[in-house]
């Protein structure tokens, strides 16, 4: 184990796990840049069979209960729902709605009790709880839960608070991918109306950027943190400000190298959902700073919601470039995927933590296949 590190959303963890070494690394990403000389039918087929791979592995975790892992661990089998709902697991998925239905949601329509434990991305896991529960129409947890969601929009910028605070209070801080987390919730449950003032946000903290590359007027280091209490992005001088909250496109490092791709991912889900293709623009400008960064994101878990973003935006478009990215994203899935066929995080103190991140990925697997059908 190397020395205490520092997860994406800034929460000082336990060291990185000894799976991650700079000649694993590496290893991966030179096999994922041979898969790319691979005919395209042989790489989708890679992509198939790591989506199936990790699927049954998860199915292996599912407790007789229906809980995904340790419960004792906290609220981490969020994404359960949606990810068996996608990929066909109709019994799995129903199950770990079960499971949080008896032990997690409140009378008054709430997830919380004693299991839930995690008090960080309260607001994000709630709303991909609710995708995927309006997925396999469990309602009681998608529209059932969607008020208290609601709950959590900030009134003035439409930006959602991350984290419960000890007292039960929202955290100030507000950021990017949870507010795009929040606009899939809302589009699932038909609430357009929420989703557009979710997209206003996303238009609002970019415009707040000032630090802009000349030569392509993308922001070079983007200020992703919005402070509810002050209405802009947080800066240095600020109380509670860390290095998690910019984020640095050149820089090699662990950083959130999420927030392009989940903006346009989301977007490209509202011109789907509205006709309105205005939001285009404001997508290609999100996926646009992803693609920009350096390639040292590569070595990072956090680069895969680039995929989102890329993978919507050539179902909308049909353009080769987002496919490219696309196919380049699912040759990484492929490379990174662990021998045992689950996948790791940056930080990994417990099998949960390989639960929740193969989650993610199985989910972004399945959008990146049927993006690339939609366009045979």
């Amino acid at each position: 184990m190397t020395a205490p590190t520092t997860n994406e959303s800034g929460t000082t963890q336990p060291g990185i796990a000894s799976w991650w070494t700079e000649d694993a690394r590496r290893a991966d990403l030179a096999r994922a840049a041979a898969m790319a000389a691979d005919p395209d039918a042989d790489r989708l087929a890679r992509y198939l069979a790591a989506r199936q791979r990790g699927s049954e592995w998860l199915l292996t975790r599912l407790r007789p209960d229906g809980c995904l892992g340790d419960p004792e661990q906290g609220f981490e089998y969020y994404r359960g729902p949606w990810t068996f709902g996608l990929v066909g697991e109709v019994q799995a998925a129903n199950a770990v709605a079960g499971f949080i239905r008896r032990n997690l949601l409140t009378a008054d329509g709430r997830i919380d009790g004693p299991l839930r434990r995690i008090r960080t991305d309260w607001s994000y896991r709630d709303a991909t709880l609710i995708v995927g529960a309006q997925q396999i129409g469990a309602y009681d947890l998608s529209l059932g839960l969607f008020p208290e969601l609601l709950r959590w929009q900030d009134p003035v910028s439409g930006a959602f608070a991350n984290d419960r605070e000890a007292d039960g209070s929202m955290s100030d801080t507000m950021d990017i991918p949870y507010a795009a987390g929040a606009g899939f919730a809302a589009l699932a449950v038909g609430r357009v109306d929420v989703a557009l003032r979710i997209a206003g946000f996303l238009r609002t903290i970019w415009d707040a950027q000032s630090d802009l590359d000349p030569a392509t007027g993308l922001p070079a280091r983007f200020w992703c943190f919005w402070s509810r209490a002050r209405q802009r992005p947080f800066q240095p001088e600020d109380p509670g400000f860390g290095p998690h909250m910019l984020v640095d496109n050149q820089a090699d490092r662990m950083q959130r190298w999420t927030i392009g791709g989940i903006s346009a991912g989301f977007l490209c889900r509202l011109v789907l959902a509205t006709g309105d293709t205005a939001w285009l623009d404001l997508a290609r400008r999100y996926q646009a700073f992803s693609m920009a960064a350096t390639d040292a994101q590569f070595r990072y878990p956090s680069v895969c919601k680039t995929s989102w973003g890329s993978s919507l935006l050539y179902q909308v478009t049909g353009e080769a470039a987002y496919r490219d990215w696309t196919m380049r994203l699912g040759d990484w899935y492929v490379a990174m995927q662990d021998p045992a066929v689950f996948w790791r995080p940056w930080v990994e103190r417990s099998d949960n933590d390989r639960i929740w991140i193969t989650l993610e990925y199985v989910m972004h697997l399945d959008t990146l296949i049927a993006a690339l059908a939609s366009r045979r």
